[in-house]
């Protein structure tokens, strides 16, 4: 089992890390999630190392790669599984994402640094795994955290002990998420028009 984490609300996301860890998952992290739980002392990978290749653009592109999104958003058919077999892409099977709170963030900033902190491969991991959910599960609430581990450590740590049901409440929420945040950055390019 492979989990990707990503966020910028970094509450109990150490408890996440460390359960999925103990039930024997991998565990990759972008950047500042991976600098946090490594200080926490949580062996966990980078997403670069799974991207096969190094953060691009001055950090625009982290997540944006076939092995990342191909990963997500692959299904257990055989076409699917074939596929990311013959190019090495790993399955993935848990994303928990969450993105910065842009108002709170930018207040002050001058455009171009506010461009820069708007969050592409984040929100597109999250949907990705959103619209996967019936192989994958889509975190995004640090609330959500503890309920999951629990549900998968009632199977050993499968990925199949969190039931189509709880996936989808957990898909609407990081839509939701996800279209909140869109409504914000769409509010905040307005205000600067």
């Amino acid at each position: 089992m492979l989990a990707i984490l990503a966020v910028s609300d970094k509450r109990n996301i150490a408890t996440l890390a460390g359960g999925l860890l103990r039930l024997g998952w991998d565990v990759v992290a972008t950047e500042g999630t991976h600098r946090l739980l490594r200080n926490e002392g949580h062996d966990v990978g980078r997403v670069a190392d799974l991207a096969g290749v190094p953060t691009l653009l001055g950090g625009r592109v982290k997540t944006l790669t076939l092995s990342v999104m191909g990963g997500i958003l692959a299904r257990d058919t055989e076409t699917d599984l074939k596929e990311i077999a013959e190019y090495g892409i790993p399955r993935v099977d848990l994303v928990c994402c969450n993105y910065y709170i842009l108002p709170e963030l930018v207040d002050g900033m001058d455009l171009t640094a506010f461009r820069e902190r708007v969050d592409i491969g984040g929100p597109a991991m999250l949907r990705g795994a959103a619209k996967n959910c019936e192989h994958v599960i889509p975190l995004s609430d640090p609330d959500d955290y503890e309920q999951v581990l629990g549900l998968l450590g009632q199977e050993g740590g499968a990925a199949s002990a969190v039931p189509m049901s709880h996936r989808l409440r957990l898909a609407e929420k990081a839509f939701e998420i996800s279209a909140a945040y869109d409504a914000s950055v769409s509010a905040l390019f307005g205000a600067q028009a």
